[in-house]
């Protein structure tokens, strides 16, 4: 104890000494952030190499309503300031006496403090050096620290004379309100330049060898230097600009013949302008209009820039011309480019690639030309981010491209242009992954095991292919050939497919595929053959000269590989099963009787399927007995099913594969029908529903023939699946319509409206669609206003029949739009209403309550499927998405006259991809 008074006195004794040298009029040029206010009074803040932090956040003044508030958080303080009162922000140095920290006139504690917690902490800026060199030695020592310390003891001793400095600047609450969130700034340069900005995105001043400069958010690699000030916009200045700059956008662009144009040019919020976003801003935050017939060049005369600081645009597949304009260089929060499909030229811009927050471009399938920049690798790291393919680049690849990890994955985005860049060799995946029974390997070692090792993705492969394959590869795998597939679908279907056509190359796990390539996965719609040094020989994605080829749009590329393996292997002599044994051909199978009502019929029937599948209990009957199960999963059938007769009759094809001269059991429509007829216990004088089930994998997309007395030839292309439900559920005894969108940008003409409102009103055909965007003048206003059927969302969202513009769905999702979720309550009560009006008779009448007394388990259905995440969360829920044309079926087609006259006048079934 003595010791520590001793050490103490001694501390106390050198402080005298520290405080006549460190208080001595001594200056010190000194940084200072400088806050100016709208009413003139200006706010100082010192800048060191860490500090201040800025930031925008909330407060609520004394009538609960929000305001922007700007902080700015040094060491030792924070001033706090609500935005609508600062009118610029600027950086000058001022000459205080060392050892004044918060330029006050006077050292204090405060000042004290500050210096010792930046010694502790090792910083030692010049400012702060030359400020604590207490004995003027031209270091920082021991002494120094001591005499510091000494100082901070005393004022400890004696805080009854301690003047407080105030840590927080006050903020005026009364009457203040600031209905938006961010603050736009506009960063003027020495040179005459500038910037615009969001301030939430982050801009701390540093001092940094002796000068001030900007740090932009969490890139610390980027720094602006020579700003000259930084305005705060208010937000009707900022309004005012983002609305005068959409208008010369809309001019520039042809607005009038915009697809959608609601709202435009009007005096109405900048959120219900269509497609503009303003996130709670007072500025645009994005911009989408997509697949809406903009023309004209881009603008490039500062409307961008006038519009706000955007994070992004979207104006893919339109009819725009000129390049990209200069002015977004400016903008420093710009995150995203989005505009495939357009006519945009000229070169691709390095400076677009430097802007810091830059993430995302897509400009695949424009005019663009020159060479691709090196910087695009800011861009290869991050998933789903980059695709400049399909333009017409030219020249060599940049070595950091080719060498970057991710091209591997990657180069498809970038290689495939229009036929003048010089192609660098490509690499195979380069993928640790497990095959489905649970082996893990590398795909390099497979490539260097094989002379060929051929990559595809069954959902994007035609059934003639994946035959064709097949009869390849049984031929060629003794000779070096290799199978890789991949396949993101149900495990049981997988195998199924696998073990039914006795195929035994090797099949990617789809989980640790996922896991490493994720969303690129999407994008592998083609086919790659890869050498045993891990190089693409072949791809389907582009021809030998790198024109990318049209996967979507009916390329034939995928079997141009077998041209490939044959000059390798030699010719392939394949010769497919045929049936000969047609004793059960035409055998029917009850697989169920109505129990209540009349019954209703209802026929399974199997194409491409051989005679080794007919036997009692074999593949054929299971499959049959699966549709069954299948049709009725869900309600309403789940709760009518004991109403229905129920039977499959067996066709045996010649051929299970369906390429080129294969033959199948079923042709026609006639030939279906006349499998039916096979049935002795048909129902006389009653629609003939037939459900057919491919034995094909990815044979073609399913569809629907609707016929004038309600019989329907249901195709199911794929199986098995929920496709069965939306088909023959669907389409064939509910008469409904499509909920989904054939066709990005097409639009419902009036013609088309009244055409569906008559098959409405004379056939009953469409419950679950509508042309009013009015819920309560819609087919199914009545269950809207009902809230016994509030948690199905209903409304009128626009996006169905095909159409992206002028037919409205009931729901978010359904069966009738994506197959994985329950049939909606209008499409419920057209099944319920066909259904029990067949079961019970002509005297039957329909009663509102009744149905909704019986649709309870299909409110309960609907809406567990919502909650737990089906795909009407799981997809982006905009009305304008595509329909997947990989996966989804077509829309129905209406054969005039009845299933009679299709036997006596025949048409014959054309497969579509």
């Amino acid at each position: 104890m003595k010791l520590k008074t001793m050490f103490t006195r001694g501390l106390l004794l050198m402080l005298l000494a520290a405080v006549s040298t460190w208080g001595k009029a001594q200056t010190v040029n000194v940084p200072f952030l400088c806050i100016e206010k709208t009413n003139g009074e200006e706010v100082k803040v010192p800048i060191t190499e860490t500090s201040p932090k800025l930031y925008c956040s909330f407060s609520t003044n004394s009538e609960g309503q929000n305001y922007r508030i700007f902080m700015a958080r040094s060491t030792n303080k924070t001033v706090v300031v609500p935005c609508l009162d600062i009118k610029q922000l600027t950086t000058r140095k001022f000459e205080v006496e060392k050892g004044d920290v918060n330029a006050n006139g006077k050292i204090e504690i405060s000042d004290a403090r500050s210096v010792v917690n930046h010694l502790l902490d090792l910083k030692t800026d010049p400012f702060l050096t030359e400020t604590a060199d207490i004995d003027g030695n031209g270091k920082v020592d021991i002494t120094d620290v001591t005499a510091i310390i000494e100082l901070i003891l005393k004022k400890k001793n004696a805080r009854t004379v301690e003047e407080p400095v105030p840590s927080r600047e006050m903020v005026r609450s009364a009457a203040i309100k600031d209905d938006y969130i961010g603050q736009p700034l506009k960063i003027k340069l020495a040179s005459g330049d500038s910037l615009i900005c969001e301030l939430a995105v982050g801009f701390s001043p540093r001092y940094e060898n002796g000068e001030v400069v900007w740090i932009y958010g969490d890139n610390e690699d980027y720094r602006l230097r020579n700003v000259k000030n930084i305005l705060f916009i208010t937000p009707e200045q900022s309004l005012a600009a983002a609305r005068q700059a959409l208008t010369e956008f809309y001019q520039a662009m042809d607005g009038d013949n915009w697809t959608k144009h609601d709202n435009w040019c009007t005096d109405k919020p900048l959120d219900e302008w269509y497609g503009v976003n303003t996130n709670g801003m007072a500025y645009v935050w994005s911009l989408t209009l997509t697949d809406n017939n903009l023309k004209g060049i881009l603008p490039d005369n500062g409307v961008f820039t006038q519009m706000g600081p955007m994070a992004g645009i979207d104006l893919s597949n339109n009819k725009i011309t000129g390049t990209i304009p200069k002015e977004w260089e400016r903008n420093m929060t710009f995150e995203h480019l989005l505009a495939t499909n357009n006519q945009i030229s000229g070169e691709l811009p390095e400076w677009l690639f430097q802007i810091p927050g830059f993430e995302k471009l897509d400009i695949c399938g424009n005019k663009m030309t020159g060479t691709i920049p090196a910087d695009i690798v800011n861009l290869m790291d991050k998933k789903n981010a980059l695709d400049i393919s399909g333009n017409d680049f030219s020249g060599e690849v940049p070595d950091a491209v080719v060498n970057h990890p991710q091209f591997h994955i990657m180069w498809n985005f970038i290689i495939p242009q229009r036929g003048h860049l010089t192609l660098p060799t490509i690499p195979g995946f380069n993928l640790p992954v497990y095959d489905l029974s649970g082996n893990k390997f590398n795909t390099t070692d497979i490539y260097k095991n094989n002379i060929y090792t051929l990559i595809f993705n069954y959902e994007s492969a035609r059934g003639d292919f994946t035959d064709r394959l097949k009869a390849a590869y049984d031929t060629y795998k003794s000779k070096g050939f290799e199978v890789l597939g991949l396949m993101v679908d149900d495990a049981e279907k997988v195998n199924d497919y696998l073990y039914t056509n006795n195929i035994s190359w090797l099949n990617l796990d789809p989980a640790s595929f996922l896991e490493i390539i994720g969303v690129y996965y999407a994008n592998l719609n083609y086919i790659n053959l890869i050498d045993n040094e891990g190089n693409v020989v072949f791809s389907s994605i582009m021809d030998d000269k790198g024109t990318k080829e049209d996967i979507f749009g009916g390329s034939t590329r995928d079997q141009e590989v077998f041209n490939v393996l044959e000059e390798k292997f030699g010719e392939v002599s394949y010769t497919p099963y045929t049936s000969t044994d047609y004793s059960h051909d035409g055998e029917v199978m009850t697989l169920q009787r109505a129990s209540v009502g009349n019954g209703v019929d209802i026929v399974f029937i199997g194409n491409c399927f051989t005679d080794k599948d007919m036997a009692p209990g074999g593949r054929y009957e299971t499959k049959m007995r699966e549709a069954m199960e299948q049709f009725f999963a869900y309600e309403p059938y789940t709760s009518l099913r004991n109403r229905f007769n129920v039977y499959a009759v067996k066709a045996v094809s010649p051929n299970s594969e369906m390429y080129e001269g294969c033959k199948q059991a079923i042709t026609s429509d006639e030939k279906a029908f006349n499998y039916a007829r096979n049935i002795p216990t048909l129902i006389p004088n009653r629609p003939l529903r037939v459900n057919i089930i491919y034995n094909a994998y990815n044979a073609g997309r399913s569809f629907t023939w609707m016929y004038e007395d309600h019989s329907y030839l249901a195709f199911m292309m794929d199986g098995v699946s929920r496709v069965l439900n939306h088909e023959g559920g669907g389409h064939g005894i509910g008469r409904l319509y499509d909920e989904y969108v054939e066709e990005a940008g097409s639009v419902a003409s009036e013609e088309e409206k009244a055409r569906y409102e008559r098959e409405w009103s004379e056939n009953g055909r469409g419950a679950n669609i509508d042309a009013h965007a009015d819920v309560s003048q819609t087919r199914w206003a009545h269950f809207a206003a009902d809230d016994r059927y509030t948690a199905e969302g209903l409304g009128a969202y626009e996006g169905s029949n095909t159409y992206q513009y002028g037919f409205y769905r009931p729901t978010q999702n359904s069966m009738m739009r994506y197959n994985n979720a329950p049939f909606n309550a209008p499409s419920r009560e057209a099944i319920y209403k066909y259904v029990m009006q067949e079961s019970e008779g002509p005297d039957w009448t329909y009663d509102y309550e009744t149905f909704v007394e019986f649709d309870a388990k299909g409110r309960e259905e609907f809406a567990a499927a919502q909650s737990s995440g089906s795909r009407s969360t799981e997809r982006t829920e905009k009305a304008e998405e595509s329909v997947d044309k990989a996966t989804l079926p077509l829309p129905p087609t209406i054969i005039k006259g009845t299933w009679q006259d299709a036997v006596k006048n025949p048409t014959k079934i054309v497969y579509r991809h």
